[in-house]
């Protein structure tokens, strides 16, 4: 190897260009985790809180769900707060079910059972039981969740109500599947995937821009649903009841998101990998139908790390046997390795994940490509994000 200046203006400008997109990809990382970090460990303990809690409607969807019903409604039904109601939508539900549904609505009188219609064809059972259980709700405000959620404290509702002062209209929770069931080869590729899409959709809301939410925990005035005519707009998919009908409800004024520890739900699936890739295709399919600008920054500073990465390689395989720029473009990509490391394990310990090492550098440049998988298996099963509406 031979170590001198003379280096062609190619592999300087190579050289010089990797350097540069590497600064401004690290420097983009490190200001949505600031972003992020300065939400919760400082907004949140002093930004302003309804001085009165009011009363709130729970609507919990039951999809054949009576394990998780036995396990996590109890705790629902015993949350730190004045008044509520749980309004228990069973969707298919079966004799045993009803019977345990039963029993607890005779301990607890906030308890309301109702159930979907049998043989409802051409719509979307999720959305049904939505607008059941809203329309049967007594409340103004409504939070909704799944009977496969765990409240992990009973002030979750007390934290995620506190945010309805004058002028807010909806408050996005967080919810996450429980981690330390997940055993299975991916793991990590899921917990960063999880994290990523969480502070990508968390990011923007903070920044005045709603996109996304989870039904999974999710509250907001009643009336709005009224005011949108529901899901209407996608009564034809079987998805999106989150996504699309949040776009049309939420904007930078009137929402806020609350990501307290206490505040955070926990899902339970019984079989993680299949339940993410569900979820993830669902979510790409509507995603075409949300504002796309958090969707084009991703992508661009994707581009902004691989052209970093070629960058530097090429400006050192040009200037071969010129030890120069291997050795800057090494310090440089080593630079960027560590700190793409400490930022997703930063964002990690925020959203309660279990912290990722040495796969962050390869997951996040391998990201792009399992999307583009994800896209082309949801173009295989595309008639599955439509109910026989159309």
């Amino acid at each position: 190897m031979i170590f001198t200046t003379a280096i062609t203006p190619v592999a300087w400008a190579l050289m010089g260009a990797g350097v540069v997109l590497a600064a401004a990809y690290i420097t983009w990382r490190w200001l949505a985790l600031h972003s992020l970090n300065k939400f919760v460990n400082i907004t949140q303990q002093t930004r302003e809180y309804a001085d009165e809690l009011a009363p709130v409607s729970i609507i919990v969807d039951a999809c054949n769900e009576t394990d998780q019903l036995v396990r996590f409604l109890p705790l629902v039904l015993n949350q730190d707060y004045p008044e509520y109601e749980v309004v228990v939508i069973a969707d298919g539900a079966a004799e045993a079910t009803s019977d345990m549904l039963s029993e607890m609505k005779a301990q607890h009188p906030n308890l309301h059972i109702t159930f979907t219609p049998h043989g409802t064809r051409s719509l979307s059972r999720k959305k049904l039981a939505l607008m059941i259980g809203i329309k049967a709700a007594k409340h103004d405000i409504v939070l909704t969740t799944n009977a496969n959620c765990r409240p992990t404290s009973d002030q979750w509702l007390r934290l995620m109500m506190r945010n309805f002062v004058p002028g807010t209209d909806v408050v996005l929770g967080y919810s996450h599947y429980r981690y330390h069931r997940d055993k299975r080869w991916g793991r990590h590729w899921r917990i960063f995937d999880t994290v990523t899409t969480g502070t990508q959709w968390l990011r923007s809301a903070i920044a005045g821009r709603p996109y996304r939410g989870t039904t999974d925990n999710l509250a907001y005035r009643k009336q709005l649903f009224f005011d949108v005519n529901g899901f209407a707009k996608t009564m034809n998919l079987t998805w999106g009841e989150d996504d699309v009908f949040l776009c049309q409800i939420a904007h930078g004024g009137n929402t806020r998101v609350e990501l307290a520890s206490e505040s955070q739900l926990s899902v339970y699936y019984e079989n993680i990998y299949r339940a993410h890739r569900l979820l993830r295709t669902r979510r790409d399919f509507t995603s075409r139908r949300v504002p796309r600008r958090a969707f084009v920054e991703h992508a661009a500073m994707s581009w902004t790390l691989w052209l970093a990465h070629a960058a530097l390689i090429a400006a050192a395989v040009i200037a071969w046997p010129n030890a120069v720029p291997l050795i800057a473009g090494a310090v440089a990509l080593i630079v960027l390795w560590v700190n793409m490391t400490i930022v997703t394990r930063r964002e990690c310990r925020l959203l309660q994940a279990p912290p990722i090492r040495l796969t962050a550098v390869p997951l996040t440049l391998a990201r792009p490509l399992i999307n583009l998988s994800y896209r082309v298996r949801e173009l295989r099963h595309k008639k599955s994000n439509y109910t026989t509406y159309i």
